[in-house]
């Protein structure tokens, strides 16, 4: 048998010569593909030679049992994958084996893949990858290194590779795939670990409805393979799989084989299209020169709550302003302000209701300016505030990006694109309006979740609660804020009693404190919160952030010391970190290098890749400290439309901006016991965090609000729809 799969794909590659130039090499891509039943993406039980697409994430399930474990009652796997990086893709897989006749587990092992694919060089080169399974940990169950290529052979897309490592995935191995026309079906045969394999697999076409999502269902069946006292041991094995497209590669952007049904239609890029009734700008059209004269602007700065209002009801720029505000608070935004420096055109708003990106707001704000400002104005800047304090400024030509609006050309906009922090209007500032209002609270209401997957004791142990936080302005750049955690269930680990039971998340009023936010100097922000922390400490947490000038990067120094008279804790918790992020927009990726003085004194460095899939960040991290290092992977989604509820004079519910989930666990070596452990490497989360509530997640550099251009057209176009 394996001569005749050893002449198939020699047959193979002579058939690939003789069509040649016929064939196109495909990109360095994935197509809708599932992740294998072995953890890295692929065909059934082979891995292939691409990698899932730069922010393709995938989740999946199958009930299959390697054969040496064939006394298993019942098998079940749980897969993640995710294209964290262009050509490079991290999976994990959960296994969870019942043993035959006994309540206990015969296996349960937790493992993580890295597979990276080599860039393509030439016009006809395979699909080339390279991977290891079951990176590292006390168990080494599934532990294989492979190298692997693919190529497209008309309708057919083949693999060879060989791997090293455990039996189920070791030597050489091979296999198949061929779509059965534009069905979403297609069929795959393989042979891996002298065992050969067989199946079906459907994939549908994206769902624009749910994301560009696709859903992927496989039945495959084994042949030939043998348990460990050498009985046979075929089984027919189902698997399902949901991949999402989180990045710019889904929908029509995919290689490989063509699954596309007839008459679908993909929503691959940005929603461009009008709403109803909006009338654009004309194209390339340049407003008039106005006659208006204004009057000496009087000597207004930031710090001032109430400007003078100048009396120009009569002129049309005039009514143009008044439109204006009433159009930005229409639209959602609070504390609006407008006014005139020179030709300059200056927007202050505050935003509680675009809570997934800031961008929307500015996208609005720039919008509505460049449509119902005064012909004169040839600049405009759009300052957003938090807790009343100006925090950065965002300007641009207003013609160009009047233009910008009309044909989607963002190309001159950024010739003049400025971003400022620490703005302060000088005297020559002349505001047409007061402050406008603003809501008294507003409510985020989030889950949370403390979880353990994969322990001796059980699959998935969890405390899940529910965060309600209350937050109140006071004076310019303050709040107060209280959070109150109820629990809502508990797994019986986590239960009184139960192994878990230190993680039961408790009813009670989890933080109350005073924050203040204020600048330094013009790129040194400060933000200092006192008040009660971890229900039953008192205390302090500070922030501070340097904004590196001419960079996107960032300093950022955190400090919490907290005290309590509770004789069963701890007196004194202290934490400290510094850290310097790293940014690169071509990629949306950061590289934070940190190091901390954790609660237990225990100290060490840390480093964080995160990458943004619009508002999605992937991030992978290490912890060292000098008693343990620890390595994990988190996905932070928003919990919040896009659109949220419009603020009243009161109050106003919201989600979380970001709800972050992951896994982390204990780096050991094989054979080790990778235990949990408590006190390790343990940090103090700040209550008020500048990133969550001040700065947008921390996205507020000039290079990333420039590649924002583009959603910012799509905001104004989606929520700003007043006609000229």
């Amino acid at each position: 048998m394996y001569f005749f799969w050893s002449r198939v794909f020699v047959g193979g590659v002579v058939v690939h010569a003789l069509i040649g130039n016929a064939v196109m090499a495909q990109v360095v891509s994935a197509d809708n593909s599932a992740m294998t039943i072995l953890g890295p993406s692929g065909g059934l039980t082979i891995p292939n030679g691409r990698v899932l697409a730069d922010g393709d994430a995938a989740l999946g399930w199958n009930n299959h049992i390697e054969s040496k474990f064939s006394q298993a009652k019942n098998g079940n796997n749980y897969l993640f994958g995710m294209g964290v990086f262009p050509y490079m893709e991290l999976s994990g897989k959960l296994v969870n084996y019942a043993a035959n006749g006994s309540p206990d587990f015969l296996l349960r092992d937790l493992s993580a893949n890295v597979k990276v694919a080599i860039p393509q060089f030439f016009r006809l080169q395979p699909d080339i990858a390279v991977g290891v399974n079951d990176l590292a940990g006390g168990a080494a169950s599934y532990r294989s290194k492979y190298a692997v290529a693919s190529q497209r052979l008309g309708p057919l897309y083949a693999t060879v590779g060989a791997a090293r490592g455990e039996s189920y995935f070791n030597g050489l191995f091979g296999g198949v795939e061929m779509a059965l026309g534009s069905s979403g079906f297609s069929a795959l045969a393989e042979r891996n670990s002298h065992v050969n394999y067989a199946g079906i697999r459907y994939t549908s076409a994206p769902m624009a409805n749910f994301g560009n999502a696709s859903f992927v269902a496989t039945v495959q069946r084994s042949i030939g393979a043998s348990a460990s006292d050498g009985s046979k041991f075929d089984r027919t094995v189902f698997g399902i799989n949901l991949v999402v497209p989180f990045g710019n590669g889904g929908g029509n952007n995919r290689a490989g084989l063509s699954f596309a049904r007839k008459g679908s239609v993909v929503k691959s890029e940005p929603i461009w299209t009008p709403p109803p009734g909006y009338d654009k700008p004309a194209l390339h059209t340049t407003p008039q020169a106005s006659t208006l004269l204004v009057s000496e602007a009087s000597t207004v700065t930031s710090t001032s709550v109430l400007a003078p209002v100048v009396d120009v009801s009569n002129t049309s720029e005039m009514r143009g302003l008044q439109k204006l505000q009433i159009e930005l608070e229409k639209a959602g935004l609070e504390r609006v302000r407008v006014g005139l420096a020179d030709r300059k055109l200056l927007i202050e708003y505050e935003n509680h209701r675009y809570n997934r990106n800031e961008v929307d707001a500015i996208g609005i704000a720039l919008a509505l300016g460049a449509r119902l400002s005064p012909g004169f104005v040839t600049r405009m800047g759009v300052i957003t505030k938090k807790a009343g304090a100006a925090l950065y400024e965002v300007s641009v030509d207003r013609n160009q990006y009047r233009n910008f609006l009309n044909d989607g050309d963002y190309y001159g906009v950024r010739e003049e694109f400025e971003v400022r922090r620490r703005p302060v209007a000088d005297a020559s500032v002349q505001w047409f309006s007061p402050e406008g209002k603003h809501g008294a609270s507003r409510i985020v209401i989030a889950p949370v979740i403390k979880h353990f997957v994969g322990t001796e004791v059980g699959v998935y142990d969890y405390s899940l609660a529910t965060s309600m936080q209350g937050l109140a302005p006071l004076w310019k750049g303050a709040e107060v804020s209280a959070n109150y955690v109820a629990n809502v269930a508990d797994s019986e680990n986590v239960r009184s009693g139960g192994v878990f039971a230190y993680a039961h998340q408790r009813s009670g009023l989890a933080s109350a404190a005073l924050s203040q936010s204020f600048w330094l100097n013009e790129n040194l922000l400060n933000v200092v919160s006192g008040g009660k922390f971890l229900y039953d400490y008192w205390g302090v947490q500070n922030e501070a952030i340097w904004f590196v000038p001419g960079r996107d990067d960032q300093v950022r120094v955190r400090y919490t010391q907290v005290k309590t008279s509770d004789p069963l804790l701890a007196s004194k918790l202290v934490h400290s970190n510094a850290s310097y992020r790293w940014s690169y927009q071509p990629l949306n990726l950061w590289v934070e290098l940190g190091y901390s003085k954790y609660v237990e004194n225990d100290k060490g460095p840390s480093v964080r890749f995160s990458r943004w899939f619009g508002d999605v960040q992937a991030q992978a991290y290490m912890l060292r400290s000098e008693r343990a290092s620890f390595v994990g992977f988190q996905l932070a989604f928003p919990l919040t439309p896009r659109k949220g509820m419009k603020t009243s004079s009161y109050t106003h519910i919201e989600g979380p901006g970001q709800f972050v989930y992951g896994l982390k666990t204990k780096l050991a070596n094989q054979g080790d016991c990778n235990c949990i452990t408590r006190g390790i490497a343990e940090e103090i989360p700040i209550a008020y965090s500048a990133d969550t509530f001040l700065l947008n997640q921390g996205r507020v550099g000039r290079n990333y609000l420039l590649a924002q251009l583009p959603r910012m057209r799509e905001a104004a176009l989606l929520f700003a729809s007043s006609n000229p």
